[in-house]
């Protein structure tokens, strides 16, 4: 569902991006059928034309590399959607910029100049602003202080913008004179004050953060280098190439920042394959799992919707007449819930080899959980216990899915047991246990909601009733093959859309002496 909506914004920021392609060339033709028509045209008008145009072309190649360092992530960063903001606002800017340099001097393109004076005032606005939320969620900032300032700046900003739009229809800042040059107005200063307050105060959260010094140069250049460049050349082009060093501080913006954070990615998914594989080894992973045993077979597997996974299966021997079957999922995603997930697969099974009846397990298990857990998470588990010499099956649910049950001459059904509460959510907790004689030929299937919530891409579930029609399609299989099936099955239903869930399973079959 992420990744579908991502692509969504994807192709409408490309949609933008090709849009300002398509203005462009148009300037490129404008600026071509001037100079046929003027010759006469100022040589250094020509050449701040020819420096934007060339900045406009640049600015979807970032732009695509940026949205390429996007599509790489689950959750996107809101920092780099700011980033790519000031790229399109730096490609308008640019062909703004040249559609006033071919239009400079003749008199009948002054209603476009004057309009083009405001507008281009507008984008360095915007272009200010979208500095700041960069910093801003790159810091990610917070406290009252901050969602004041940020009310603050929002409400300057409607006010500086309603002001240059005004100044279209009645000039109050800058005019066009009859010649078709610009004229600043007594009041021109003004203009800037909304940077003059908003970059400064960027620059000290910038210096105030822990990013390092490198990163903190690096970012200040969006602000240093115009500055730099407007008294360097300001005089002599009037901020004819003002928006290339606005340009110039995005490239090394990018290439400093978003190297830095790649490193970081390439570190934090190494480190993520290591716990895949440290959570995987915790696992019954082997099959045939007890191949000297004939009264049983049993099969299970572990999807996970990310590097690691909260879902966990067990099964294991308390002695040689009683097998332990476990089937959880742990609240939330990632680290956090892989965590959790191996604490209670330790704490579960040492309850569990003390010789302890379903429901006794259960109740120390929440016990020891809710002693320490701060962060305040939960798993839902559904735990049986099996005498294999009788079949007789004892089990307890701490708010797990239902199971599905099938006896040796008939179909899968859901079994509706009895819930408790989810293991970790209240001390106290007593876990209530129910039997069930398992006969050769019966089967059980437990699984965590990853399979029933499976999502296609018009947001439906797979849900029970496909699960089920799904089992007994391939009832008189072995566990192993019916497992495959059912993935089988969510993968054809779900298509291409993304696994937004753990998808864990394990199938019983009870086969008694032989």
């Amino acid at each position: 569902m992420i990744r579908e909506e991502l692509r969504n914004k994807n192709r409408l920021l490309m949609d933008v991006v090709l849009i300002l392609l398509t203005v462009n060339a148009f300037v490129i033709i404008s600026i071509a059928l001037r100079c046929f028509v003027n010759p006469k045209i100022e040589t250094a008008a020509l050449y701040n034309a020819g420096v934007d145009v060339l900045g406009a072309f640049m600015c979807p190649v970032l732009f695509y590399g940026c949205m390429g360092d996007r599509r790489d992530k689950e959750q996107p960063e809101d920092s780099t959607r700011w980033f790519m903001h000031l790229i399109i606002l730096t490609a308008i800017s640019f062909l703004f910029n040249a559609s006033e340099w071919y239009a400079i001097g003749d008199p009948a393109f002054i209603p476009r100049l004057q309009t083009a004076a405001s507008l281009t005032k507008i984008i360095d606005f915007l272009l200010t602003y979208c500095f700041y939320r960069y910093v801003r969620e790159s810091l990610d900032f917070e406290g009252k202080l901050a969602r004041w300032f940020d009310h603050a700046i929002n409400v300057f900003l409607l006010i500086a913008v309603a002001l240059m739009i005004l100044n279209i229809f009645h000039p109050i800042f800058i005019t066009v004179n009859a010649e078709a040059q610009f004229e600043y107005l007594p009041l021109f200063w003004t203009v800037d004050l909304y940077m003059a307050v908003v970059a400064p105060l960027t620059a000290v959260l910038l210096i105030r953060s822990t990013a390092t010094r490198r990163q903190k140069i690096v970012a200040l250049s969006f602000i240093l280098i115009p500055i730099v460049h407007f008294f360097l050349t300001g005089r002599a082009f009037a901020y004819a190439t003002q928006y290339g060093s606005v340009l110039l501080a995005l490239v090394l913006i990018y290439s400093v920042l978003f190297s830095d954070r790649t490193k970081q990615l390439s570190a934090t998914k190494s480190e993520l394959e290591t716990a895949n594989q440290i959570q995987e080894a915790m696992l019954p992973r082997i099959f045939p799992a007890f191949p000297d045993r004939c009264e049983f077979d049993v099969y299970a597997s572990m999807d996970p919707a990310k590097e690691v996974g909260g879902d966990f299966y067990d099964f294991f021997l308390i002695d040689d007449d009683h097998l332990c079957l476990v089937m959880a999922d742990v609240s939330g995603k990632g680290i956090p819930a892989a965590l959790f997930m191996m604490a209670s697969k330790i704490i579960l099974q040492s309850c569990a080899m003390l010789g302890n009846s379903a429901g006794d397990i259960l109740t120390r298990t929440n016990e020891a959980i809710c002693s320490n857990n701060e962060q305040q998470m939960f798993v839902t588990v559904w735990l049986g216990i099996l005498e294999i010499s009788t079949g007789k099956l004892t089990a307890a649910n701490a708010g797990h899915e239902y199971p599905f049950l099938k006896k040796a001459n008939g179909g899968f059904e859901v079994l509706k047991d009895n819930h408790g509460f989810v293991i970790g959510g209240m001390e106290g907790v007593k876990y209530k246990e129910y039997e069930l004689q398992l006969e050769p030929g019966d089967k059980l299937f437990v699984y965590t909601d990853g399979v029933t919530e499976a999502t296609n891409k018009e947001s439906e579930l797979f849900g029970m009733e496909r699960l089920g029609a799904s089992l007994n399609a391939y009832k008189d299989e072995c566990p192993e093959s019916i497992l495959g099936h059912v993935r089988g099955a969510v993968d054809d239903f779900v298509k291409q859309a993304p696994q937004f869930d753990d998808l864990t399973m394990l199938c019983f079959e009870y086969k008694g002496k032989q």
